[in-house]
């Protein structure tokens, strides 16, 4: 049985001339928190309010992106993050500058659910796009 890297996936539609939101459909990656506030689609958002990010490869090349943000499909579609038998499912409301790919981020009310926003990260999460 021949077992693919994510890193030989990823060559191959970098290859293929595959963007990352064309392959990346449920992914290992690392979870980090943010404070909303407005954010790339337009809307304002709390801390108090269960929320997502996703890299700005994955926020820009999603299928129909345009240059306006705020019009993004994206901005429609939701979140699930998933690590050690929980689950956290919340609207895509921005990007983040200067993460790759595999990194995607919540709101602290839905970090918290996973670990304690000291802790900043959380490695080894399961997302998708839903």
């Amino acid at each position: 049985m021949q077992l693919f890297t994510k890193a030989s996936v990823v060559a191959l539609a970098s290859f293929l001339g595959l963007t990352g939101a064309q392959i990346l459909n449920s992914t290992d990656g690392t979870l980090f928190w943010f404070d909303p506030g407005l954010g790339a689609c337009g809307f304002t958002n709390t801390s108090d309010q269960l929320v997502a990010s996703v890299s700005a490869d994955i926020f820009n090349s999603y299928p129909g992106a345009t240059a306006n943000p705020n019009d993004n499909p994206i901005c429609q579609q939701n979140l699930t993050i998933t690590y050690n038998g929980t689950s956290v499912t919340a609207p895509i409301v921005d990007y983040c500058p200067d993460c790759d790919d595999y990194w995607v981020g919540l709101s602290p009310v839905g970090f918290e659910d996973f670990a304690s926003t000291d802790q900043g990260i959380v490695s080894n999460v399961t997302w998708e796009i839903v």
